[in-house]
């Protein structure tokens, strides 16, 4: 299964072409400017030209590959290429039923903005459903989204890149190295229970953090409780600082803060969510 998917994206890349998979396209903010900030990704109820805005799976963020020196340099350099890799608990078959869409967001800054869909809708072969992310606000992003069975769960590959079809190519082609992954601290964020018991506590409920802003000393640690019916993530401007993925109704998460500075974070699945943390 490995190495068909790894066949689907080699001849999407060097071949060039755009998959527009017959999906509509989604009206959403104005055309994105191109950065090289990594893109959330989520797995949505709803088609393309539809979708819940509330994300029923959380995919891990679409970033670049790194790739050598000599790959990216020449008259032939290859087309960089961004990746996610998740593995998200639902079953393939629950969902290739086509009440489901891939849906990829220019950036945690800019949420609402969308950049790429595909609608996960087609054959189930051996166990592996291949789709096409069509471009949407001219982002000149687009690609394929590979999902194969495991069990109860489904593996969730994901592959972007920007200028496969169009005048685009020839600035792609030009394209210096991507930077390197930066590995998410998310599981490091947690504070220890006897650090959390001090900490300083935000309520999230009624779709709002509470208080918005809190002001707390280097070294000082933030609580979140999920007051909510419903589930939210605390996803800071930068994850890897801070990231405490779905929280469920009830859940806690505690993060020490332990360098100076002005943290802005927001919710995943609610977009107007937002607060900041102050470390002085």
């Amino acid at each position: 299964m490995e190495q068909r998917g790894r066949l689907i994206v080699t001849a999407l890349i060097t071949g060039g072409m755009f998959l527009a998979g017959g999906l509509a396209s989604a009206a959403q903010d104005a055309t994105p400017a191109a950065t090289g900030d990594d893109h959330p990704a989520h797995i949505h109820v709803g088609a393309c030209d539809n979708l819940d805005p509330n994300p029923t799976y959380m995919l891990s963020d679409v970033k670049p590959i790194a790739a050598s020196e000599a790959a990216t340099s020449g008259s032939e350099a290859a087309i960089p290429v961004e990746q996610s890799v998740t593995t998200v608990d639902a079953p393939l078959d629950k969902l290739a039923t086509g009440g489901y869409a891939i849906n990829i967001h220019h950036s945690a800054a800019d949420i609402g903005t969308y950049i790429a869909c595909g609608n996960l809708t087609g054959a189930v072969d051996n166990g592996t459903l291949a789709v096409g992310l069509r471009e949407l606000n001219d982002s000149g992003h687009s690609g394929i989204a590979i999902l194969t069975a495991k069990g109860e769960q489904t593996d969730v590959n994901v592959y972007l890149a920007q200028g496969l079809s169009g005048a685009a190519m020839g600035h792609m082609a030009t394209s210096t190295t991507p930077a390197a992954n930066t590995a998410s601290s998310a599981g490091a964020a947690a504070a220890s229970p006897a650090a959390a018991q001090n900490a300083t506590r935000v309520d999230i409920k009624n779709l709002a953090y509470n208080p918005a802003t809190v002001e707390i000393p280097v070294g000082g640690t933030v609580t979140w409780t999920n007051s909510d019916s419903v589930p939210h993530t605390v996803t800071g401007m930068d994850r890897s600082v801070l990231q405490s993925g779905t929280m469920d109704p009830g859940a806690t998460f505690s993060k020490t803060f332990d360098k100076a500075g002005t943290y802005d974070y927001f919710c995943e699945f609610h977009a107007n969510m937002k607060g900041t943390v102050v470390v002085k």
